[in-house]
């Protein structure tokens, strides 16, 4: 099978194309001209081709004699207006360049990356969160991801093109499990857990939990008044690979949309203590004035219709991120 992978250098993207060339499969990557994992995918085995979505002429070219396509790129922007018009460029219009040029070609499957912040996640209606709950982002990134799918049920409605839809959680690596740098970790470890609590709590608040002179813990476990710990649900890439290879193959994926998160989600009152002990890190227990975070994916639709079944929970990711950065 020959497979275009956009977004061929990110971190889905990556472990995705390894595995699929490890499976056998040519795995063509369209990658920006000043991408610096270029020379990387081209190691990793990846026929690269340099070009933008954003032109139709890249778009024509990276699907020309593919058999299916893996649309994983878009830019991940938060916090600014003034960001949305490069949101409305690369990952609206881009997309519809890539699913126009793969219904003209007669793809045999898209395959097309979405996110749970067409929910979101964070401002859930209800738990656990499933396919149906309402599509309502509150960011410009996750109104893009809703206009992406729409662009690909049109095309399966109107040209028959074969597309699935990925709703992704928050996808890490296991290594971003340990470290207050990976995506996990932001959620875990103090400095990035207090943007949550700021938001929620205020500065004040906030401020008032490690005073000024004061050393802060490497960790964060927060409760919500009634001394209930948050909730957090996230994947590991490694399942994610596993189910985006479901995605592209199984009949039963096309004009579908699915949600793709972990086992199930995890108590900050158990993991947290857990990475502690683990990594040798210091942690605050603290009580939360404000709206705690509640996240609970439903994948019952993609275990049932695909046979998705994740095998890594964070204690395992936990375990295997700290193994890597000791060896």
């Amino acid at each position: 099978m020959k497979l275009l992978v956009t977004g061929v250098t990110g971190r889905v993207g990556r472990n995705f194309a390894r595995s699929m060339i490890a499976s056998g499969h040519d795995v063509r990557g369209l990658v920006l001209p000043d991408d610096p994992g270029h020379d990387g995918a081209i190691e990793d085995g990846v026929d690269v081709l340099v070009g933008n979505l954003r032109d139709p002429e890249s778009a024509s070219a990276a699907v020309a004699g593919v058999d299916k396509i893996m649309h994983l790129g878009a830019m991940m922007l938060w916090g600014s207006e003034s960001m949305n018009p490069t949101l409305m460029d690369d990952n609206i219009r881009g997309t519809f360049n890539l699913v126009h040029a793969a219904s003209e070609a007669k793809i045999d499957r898209i395959v097309f990356a979405s996110s749970d912040e067409v929910y979101p996640s964070l401002l859930a209606k209800y738990l656990p969160i499933d396919e149906s709950h309402p599509r309502e982002p509150y960011s410009f990134y996750g109104l893009t991801k809703v206009a992406g799918e729409e662009i690909l049920q049109y095309y399966y409605r109107a040209n028959g093109l074969p597309i699935a839809i990925a709703r992704f959680a928050l996808v890490y690596e296991p290594w971003e499990s340990v470290s207050p740098k990976g995506t996990l970790g932001g959620f875990l470890f103090y400095d990035g857990a207090m943007r949550f609590v700021r938001s929620r709590a205020g500065d004040a608040f906030a401020d008032s939990l490690a005073p000024a002179g004061e050393s802060a813990p490497d960790l964060l476990l927060p409760r919500d008044e009634s001394g209930t710990p948050w909730m957090f649900h996230c994947v590991d890439v490694r399942d994610i690979v596993q189910g985006l290879t479901l995605l592209l193959e199984r009949p039963e994926a096309v004009g579908q949309a699915f949600n793709l998160s972990g086992p199930a989600p995890f108590s900050y009152g158990e993991v947290i203590p857990y990475l502690a002990e683990k990594a040798g890190l210091t942690y605050l227990d603290a009580t939360i004035p404000a709206q705690p975070i509640r996240i609970h994916h439903s994948i019952a639709k993609a275990r049932a219709l695909l046979g998705y079944d994740p095998q890594h929970d964070v204690f395992r990711s936990i375990q295997d991120g700290l193994a890597a950065t000791t060896t």
